[in-house]
């Protein structure tokens, strides 16, 4: 009976010693980190972990241990320390973290998101600094690393590319954040669509601002993306359908007359190659009925082109429009005389030569506003030139 008892006591003992152990060495750890001794408290979570890594309170504390290394170093060497942080937390989760070691992951993530999030736009409002943006994007990049879902940081990390002249980068950045976005954000399609455009690519750019395309008449930044898409593509059978309802929406927006008007020129001009060709042909009757198209649609140009300038004649790029619009106008009339039915010749050259008068006086008004510009002076002379022909 006395043997049984001590070999359940001595038992006892050994089971006591071993919980004692446990709390002593975890106490050593919070001891050490307490005491800012955070590579021998890691050494010892190592230690620990290696034996058994079922312990979700300790990649806890590895996280929080990285978290204040990373805090003692500047921006750009934080990543590394951040890095191990996020990969704790997600341990200490995939070994059944309780209730309230969840909640202090997600607050503590929370904390070091909004520290390098805060930062990254604080560093962007800094007018004074010439290398804001850079430095901008470490913080943006650090808050990604501990949140990589965070879509607020995903577009202003893209914003900073962008200002950066990485469009690439800021194109990727940004399409990462729709991937985690809900409905198709409008914000963030018309921005890819406006990227990609800059990028010099109008078929993706079309492809987001369709995309966004839920009421263009209502959203004047997607309606202009669009048209400039499709412009860029050549598309100008769809930009002209979408500025003509848009004209009459908004028939005070000069901008608007001005790129429809000069849309209708393309419009004319291919007209006018039609018109070469059916005189090239011979086809009388149908080269009558192409005058005709032609005159008609090169009226509705010159009259938007003319009311954008009515609405801003201080706009020099209005002034400019209705200059070219005539010099290229006279210069297509000229080409089709060459192929011309006798009988029509005298009506193109009256017609040519009172675009080149309307041409001459335009250009005479860039030249007096912008007397050094050679361009507007070789204009002229050539117009001059013209006339006299």
């Amino acid at each position: 009976m006395t043997n049984s008892y001590f070999i359940r006591l001595t038992g006892l003992f050994l089971l006591a010693g071993f919980f004692y152990s446990c709390t002593t060495t975890q106490t050593n750890i919070e001891q050490l980190q307490a005491q800012g001794s955070y590579n021998k408290a890691l050494s010892s979570i190592e230690s620990q972990l290696s034996e058994d890594p079922a312990q979700p309170k300790l990649y806890i504390t590895r996280a929080e241990i990285n978290a204040n290394l990373a805090k003692e170093r500047e921006p750009e060497e934080r990543a590394d320390f951040y890095t191990e942080t996020a990969e704790s937390f997600d341990l200490a989760i995939e070994y059944g973290a309780n209730e309230s070691q969840l909640s202090s992951i997600d607050s503590l993530r929370q904390q070091l998101w909004k520290l390098e999030h805060n930062a990254g736009l604080e560093v962007t409002e800094n007018m004074m600094a010439t290398d804001r943006y850079d430095r901008a994007k470490t913080h943006f990049e650090n808050a990604l690393i501990i949140r990589p879902d965070a879509i607020s940081s995903l577009k202003n990390l893209a914003v900073a590319h962008y200002n950066s002249d990485n469009i690439d980068e800021a194109i990727n950045t940004l399409e990462k954040a729709l991937e985690f976005a809900e409905d198709n954000p409008i914000d963030m399609l018309e921005n890819l669509g406006y990227l990609y455009l800059e990028k010099g690519n109008p078929d993706q750019a079309t492809h987001y601002y369709e995309l966004a395309n839920t009421d263009v008449e209502g959203n004047l930044n997607i309606a202009f993306g669009l048209v400039n898409a499709y412009i860029s593509n050549g598309d100008t059978e769809e930009a002209l359908d979408m500025l003509e309802p848009l004209v009459e929406e908004y028939p005070n927006n000069a901008n608007l007359r001005n790129v429809y008007g000069t849309q209708l020129y393309e419009i004319t001009s291919n007209i006018m190659d039609d018109l070469k060709t059916a005189y090239s042909d011979n086809e009388t009757e149908l080269a009558e009925q192409i005058r005709f198209e032609a005159e008609g649609m090169g009226d509705e140009a010159e009259n938007q082109l003319i009311e954008a300038f009515k609405r801003d004649t201080t706009n020099t790029e209005y002034l400019e429009s209705l200059a070219v619009f005539y010099n290229n106008l006279a210069a297509q009339y000229l080409s089709v005389l060459e192929v011309a039915f006798q009988e029509d010749q005298n009506a193109l050259r009256e017609k040519a030569n009172m675009l080149i008068d309307f041409a001459k006086d335009y250009y005479e008004k860039l030249a007096d506003i912008e007397p050094a510009n050679s361009e507007y002076q070789q204009k002229l002379s050539t117009l001059n030139q013209l006339n006299n022909q």
